[in-house]
């Protein structure tokens, strides 16, 4: 696997290790009416993985992974309404959508040709950016999330 895609797996390993445990209620948790979820930033982290993929693979999503590509910019980048909802905040779904998203992304991330290294690739937040720049923004993108995982999880109104 390339080096991106170790720390991809790195990352995700973390990830893994930060909500598993969840219960629903937990992954529902807002520390005010307009934050994130748990749940919402695993459906966004497995869509914005799924944006990358099919763009820089040049293929297309199919169903579930078009509604979990929305999910990348929903209440993130636009003000789209997420298409997930609280009942969709189970532990299940949400490995199932991190499988389907790797899916998509792991054989891109195992041997990236030239030619995508050096496409010029639209990213969730808009710019235009090297392929090489996506794979990274992929790797590290998982660690960005879980630390946000354990800030709620460590905050005094947290559910027990």
């Amino acid at each position: 696997m390339s080096p991106y895609g170790e720390v991809w797996k790195f990352t995700h390993e973390r990830l893994d290790q930060a909500f598993h445990d969840l219960t629903d209620e937990q992954l529902r948790w807002r520390p005010r009416p307009e934050a994130h979820s748990i749940a919402e930033w695993i459906f966004h982290l497995a869509g914005s993985d799924i944006w990358f993929a099919t763009r820089m693979r040049g293929i297309e999503p199919d169903d579930w992974a078009a509604k979990l590509q929305r999910a990348a910019r929903a209440g993130f980048i636009d003000d789209s309404p997420m298409p997930f909802n609280d009942n969709d905040a189970t532990v299940e779904n949400l490995k199932g959508a991190l499988e389907h998203s790797a899916s998509y992304l792991v054989p891109l991330l195992e041997n990236p040709s030239a030619q995508q290294m050096d496409m010029q690739v639209e990213t969730v937040i808009g710019p235009m950016v090297p392929g090489v720049a996506c794979l990274w923004r992929v790797a590290q993108h998982a660690a960005y999330h879980t630390g946000q995982i354990w800030v709620y999880r460590f905050d005094p109104s947290f559910p027990a």
